[in-house]
């Protein structure tokens, strides 16, 4: 076992499935399952993990889907 695994193992047992994942709602089509905020912040915070910071600049766009698929439903 990976040493990255054995340390979400720990986790897992540690906190339990309620406390490490978020199941999806029934009758929704997801992706899979989350991981919940706080299991994904303790393994980045573990002292053994690799962790690259990353500055994200949120900027502001202006952009409404429903106009833009009203005018491109009008052009067809």
């Amino acid at each position: 076992m990976s040493l990255y695994r054995s340390k979400q193992k720990r986790l897992f047992d540690r906190v339990g499935r309620k406390g490490y994942i978020k199941l999806p709602k029934p009758g929704t089509n997801p992706r899979g399952v989350e991981i919940i905020k706080e299991a994904l912040s303790s393994l980045a915070e573990d002292e053994m993990s690799k962790v690259i910071k990353i500055s994200w600049q949120k900027t502001q766009i202006d952009y409404d889907p429903y106009k833009r698929w009203v005018d491109y439903w009008r052009e067809d």
